[in-house]
């Protein structure tokens, strides 16, 4: 009991010494670098776990939504699977989300993944015709990917995955081909996890297209390109609590991306009889962003394992997000 007391004093006070140094760490000059980055829908969180638990989320063990997170965790999943989630914000842009994992018989996992943003129709304005020219055009951002994921020990595991990014705004589109990677290392002692990451590493993209772009004076625009929105993580994770059903997971993330200041994610999940989750995060230094809430549900249909998870984060600009995953196993006849 004094264990688990102490283990949960140290989190706490872990999660207090980053608020106290706030300004310490984080310097005001990080955030000039926003906006450098195209193709910045990759940078949202596409796992309702992850965003529940503030996004502190790559050493986590692997589910169905690892590929979006750390491929490095899917190496850990016994059966194939299929995830799919929708993320939502007050400003009706719909972000969807489908995954796939095919464990194989030499120990790694094929993986697949489909991100998918549109804005629908849009009225096109010019200066002059602010009310709309009388045309529609549609703005969107698709992500498809391959991965690979292998536990090359039993504590010891990495992924890859290979990404084709294409973007259309109007009739101007951009093409991109980005790479993830990540590693974990999960040991004995109270599950214990380090993780290492590197997110959307890749070429520049620019925008081309038919049409003439013109700027306020008529003139023509030039287009330049872009990198991806890069991100290295590291991150860490351990059972906090575990009796009598009840389990606490407490993690933590640091997040260097190449276009913001850096940023710390804090997060706690509760399971009851791994059947029942409540989660809970804070992001440090994310602007407009603070806390935020989630929940899951566990069980199976029939002999398939499934789950249901929802997350809530609360943006001062964008205001309320809101993300619904749903994720099944396939388990063959026989197999436990």
């Amino acid at each position: 009991m004094y264990s688990n007391l102490r283990n949960l004093a140290f989190v706490l006070l872990l999660s207090g010494f980053s608020f106290l140094s706030r300004a310490q760490i984080f310097p005001n000059l990080g955030g000039q670098r926003s906006g450098i980055s195209a193709l910045t829908f990759l940078k949202n969180d596409l796992s309702p776990r992850s965003l529940g638990m503030g996004g502190a989320s790559i050493a986590l063990p692997g589910d169905a939504f690892s590929m979006a997170i750390n491929p490095a965790g899917a190496a850990s999943l016994s059966v194939p699977s299929l995830a799919i989630s929708s993320r939502t914000n007050a400003t009706g842009l719909i972000q969807s989300y489908l995954a796939a994992s095919l464990p194989q018989k030499n120990g790694g996992i094929w993986l697949t993944s489909l991100n998918h943003l549109s804005s629908g129709q849009l009225k096109r304005r010019t200066e002059f015709q602010p009310l709309g020219d009388g045309s529609l055009y549609v703005s969107d951002a698709i992500k498809a990917g391959v991965g690979y994921s292998r536990a090359l020990s039993r504590m010891f595991s990495c992924g890859m995955n290979l990404n084709l990014v294409h973007e259309q705004l109007a009739q101007y589109r951009a093409t991109a081909i980005t790479a993830d990677l990540g590693f974990l290392y999960r040991t004995d002692w109270k599950d214990l996890s380090f993780a290492v990451g590197f997110q959307h590493f890749g070429g520049n993209s620019t925008l081309r297209g038919s049409g003439q772009a013109v700027d306020f004076n008529r003139q023509p625009l030039r287009t330049e390109g872009y990198g991806s929105p890069t991100m290295f993580s590291m991150g860490i994770s351990m059972t906090a609590l575990e009796k009598e059903g009840h389990k606490i997971i407490a993690s933590a993330q640091l997040n260097h991306p190449n276009d913001n200041a850096e940023n710390i994610r804090l997060g706690l999940q509760y399971s009851l009889d791994s059947l029942i989750y409540i989660r809970a995060g804070y992001r440090v230094n994310v602007a407009g962003e603070g806390f935020s809430a989630g929940a899951g549900f566990r069980s199976r249909i029939g002999a398939f394992p499934f789950s249901i998870e929802y997350a809530l984060v609360p943006n001062r600009y964008l205001g309320m997000c809101h993300s619904l995953g749903l994720s099944l196993g396939f388990i063959k006849p026989g197999q436990p």
